[in-house]
């Protein structure tokens, strides 16, 4: 049968199955039995029982006769009405635990005692096996390798040695203390954290890790991959949080796809890159300006002076483009050699004009040291369409690139050291 049981202050209120019966007690002898008592402490029925066992301290163990005494004293005095627990007691080669509840009846006009018995054995061994496991639980937790934290809102409930050092934090009490550890979470992050813990606890558990990063308690930064899980915490739900350090991992990965995607020499994007970036405003139906700069006699530089110092124009004047062009918010890209191409979304013509003349203008006034410290000038010529509406296709895109290479030529071939501006209808009309 169920039972809803309360143990006083021995446990908390809690459902469990189990066998109970009643026994009559008078001075100290076992009155009468029922069968489901006999069979608690090992006897096939009552009458075995009744037959085998006189007094009930029998079925008492050594260290509870003492007790047992006093308190079959104070019951059948009436001054003893809360239950007891009794545990281990050995019964039929096992062991078995029974709460018993006593009240005073009269039985041939005497005083006796009758006697609730309830066997709870299973229910005290599923507790202690579930201790047990509490207890690896937790042990593998502090001695796990992986940082591993428990919180409840993001107030930390228990974390292990791993994750204090991987976190440069001074020991597990600082943790433990905090009100939240969502201060170690970018706070650009927050509501994304926010926002999954909640998932997870509404049982959307995922089934990948994610990276994050994290503002560590010694003031470094660094990348976790978290894998998060909901569970049983002292009785309630926690969100359980294992971390495996990731940084030099993430960093790496940052830094290939930094090659991949820019120019070794000038740090602007590579053209491969360049066609990637043009994609989303062209898909987005936003009006672009490009522009081409090219060195002039650039073949002359390395001539006289050596692939060296012409590295080192070509590194100025890309650091040149790069602070001018930023100003609108636009990207640069080698295009091939000497050459670089700009792209600046939304720009009014009057602002690329004037960007491509400062481009101009500030390259030509700089010095550079070349051989046997001699020093020279160079110049760039400059071509810019501006206003070029154009889908993310190749052609189009191309198309939009060779018209400002014309006007780039024409700067070439009127002089060099200038900036050539194709009028706003020829992107249009080359598109048609």
């Amino acid at each position: 049968m169920s039972i809803q049981l309360d143990l006083t202050t021995t446990m908390p209120c809690q459902n469990f199955d189990s066998a109970q019966g009643r026994m009559t007690l008078q001075n100290h002898r076992i009155i009468d039995v029922d069968n489901e008592i006999a069979q608690i402490f090992g006897y096939r029925n009552r009458d075995e029982l009744l037959h085998n066992v006189e007094f009930v301290y029998a079925l008492v163990p050594d260290n509870y006769q003492n007790l047992a005494k006093k308190r079959y004293l104070e019951a059948i005095k009436g001054k003893f009405n809360k239950g007891k627990l009794y545990t281990d007691i050995p019964a039929n080669g096992r062991n078995i635990s029974i709460f018993c509840l006593s009240h005073v009846i009269e039985l041939n006009n005497k005083p006796a005692l009758e006697v609730h018995v309830i066997d709870i054995t299973s229910m005290l061994e599923a507790q202690r096996k579930r201790h047990e496991t509490d207890l690896m639980y937790q042990k593998l937790l502090s001695t796990s390798k992986q940082g591993i934290l428990i919180h409840r809102n993001f107030k930390p409930l228990m974390v292990n040695q791993a994750w204090v050092e991987q976190q440069g934090a001074q020991s597990i009490e600082q943790v433990l203390a905090m009100d939240s550890i969502i201060s170690i979470i970018p706070e650009e992050q927050h509501s994304n954290a926010i926002r999954r813990c909640e998932s997870i606890l509404n049982g959307n558990t995922p089934n990948f890790s994610s990276v994050v990063s994290n503002h560590c308690f010694d003031g470094s930064y660094k990348y976790f991959n978290i894998y998060d899980n909901v569970i049983n915490w002292e009785g309630e739900d926690a969100i359980q949080v294992i971390l495996e350090e990731v940084t030099d991992k993430v960093l790496l990965e940052k830094e290939l796809l930094h090659r991949a995607m820019h120019d070794d020499l000038t740090q602007v994007l590579n053209r491969r890159a360049i066609y990637d970036w043009i994609k989303k405003p062209m898909n987005q139906q936003i009006e672009m300006s490009c522009m081409l700069i090219d060195i002039d006699d650039f073949k002359l530089i390395n001539d006289q002076f050596g692939h060296s110092v012409g590295d080192t124009v070509i590194k100025h004047l890309a650091d040149s483009i790069k602070t001018h062009v930023e100003l609108l918010n636009g990207v640069v890209g080698r295009w091939g050699g000497e050459e670089f191409i700009v792209f600046i979304p939304n720009a009014k013509p009057e602002h690329t004009q004037v960007i491509g003349e400062r481009i101009c203008r500030a390259f030509n006034r700089h010095t550079f040291v070349g051989f046997n410290r001699r020093q020279f000038t160079s110049s760039v010529s400059i071509g810019i369409t501006n206003r070029c509406m154009c889908h993310s296709s190749p052609n189009n895109i191309n198309t939009l690139i060779r018209v400002t290479d014309d006007a780039l030529y024409r700067s070439k071939t009127s002089g060099k050291n200038q900036v050539s501006i194709n009028d706003d209808v020829v992107c249009q009309e080359a598109l048609a």
